[in-house]
């Protein structure tokens, strides 16, 4: 086998392990409700927690659908955790360490 044969073949060996280990090192990502569907679950009592990262997403766990994320606005959605608050859900404030 020549020295370009096998440099080709151990880098796609390579390649392959870097594809695998990512697969199963990379988190799937939370399914995303909408407004309607989040405050349905909220309002149904499904919901006790949030989260509320960056002011830009809610992320949350239903006790009948799981672990889910949703959009958060914070110009549009000033009053959401008043509201929220009033139904009984618990406010948390969260921001991403740099380079997430």
């Amino acid at each position: 086998m020549s020295p370009r044969t096998l440099r080709r073949l151990l880098l796609l060996i390579v390649s392959i392990i870097v594809g695998v280990v990512a697969f199963y090192l990379v988190p799937e990502q939370l399914p995303e409700l909408s407004r309607a569907e989040f405050m349905d679950e909220v309002r149904a009592g499904h919901v006790h927690r949030i989260e509320i990262e960056d002011q830009e997403v809610i992320l949350s766990e239903s006790t009948t659908r799981g672990p889910f994320r949703s959009g958060f606005n914070k110009a549009r959605d000033a009053s959401l955790p008043d509201e929220l608050r009033a139904l009984g859900v618990e406010i948390w404030y969260s921001k991403s360490p740099p380079g997430i």
